[in-house]
């Protein structure tokens, strides 16, 4: 009998992860990954299904190792991004600052799109004193959806303490505007 091939094998995983069976398309990922421990595919597969199990931080380093191997993915740096916005969510939740924004930072690498995870990047930017970071990542989050992350914005900015203050709102959006060039 001839031995399996990482793809023949990831392709039985799926089909599993496809029937519900993510124990059984877990355990084949992990006799892929003893085989065949640098594929980048394997990883991949491993980050979807320790995301859907809630294991983010392993989803998010799984991931990150199949971007290492194959870096212009498009499915895995959604995956990743998704991992990672997760785990900025875990980290904001247990007051870890630096992790909340080390991982929203690993969001905005490999899925740049993502308006939210610049708004909350700015966000705990800010809450660290970091404001001049925190109004380039708030200037991204705008040019990519002005309407729908202005107001959080500028509700963050007025935060005391930590914020800053306008006067008029068109001279906070030409700030926000010079901020992401």
């Amino acid at each position: 009998m001839p031995a399996l091939t990482p793809e023949a094998l990831m392709a039985q995983a799926i089909s599993l992860v496809n029937a519900g069976q993510r124990g059984q398309a877990r355990r084949l990922c992990e006799q892929a990954q003893t085989s065949f421990p640098s594929h980048p595919a394997v990883l991949q597969l491993l980050a979807l299904l320790d995301l859907q199990e809630g294991r983010i931080a392993e989803a998010a380093s799984n991931a990150e190792a199949s971007l290492a191997l194959r870096p212009v993915h498009s499915p895995t740096q959604q995956l990743a991004g998704e991992a990672f916005f997760q785990l900025s969510l875990q980290r904001h939740e247990a007051r870890d600052r630096d992790g909340e924004i080390a991982a929203l930072q690993q969001v905005v690498k490999w899925a740049p799109q993502r308006a939210e995870a610049q708004v909350n990047l700015g966000i705990a930017m800010q809450e660290q004193g970091r404001i001049d970071e925190a109004m380039t990542a708030y200037g991204r989050a705008w040019r990519l959806r002005p309407e729908e992350t202005f107001g959080r914005i500028a509700h963050a900015l007025a935060t005391p303490g930590s914020g800053r203050m306008w006067l008029k709102l068109d001279d906070l959006r030409a700030a926000l505007a010079a901020a992401s060039a």
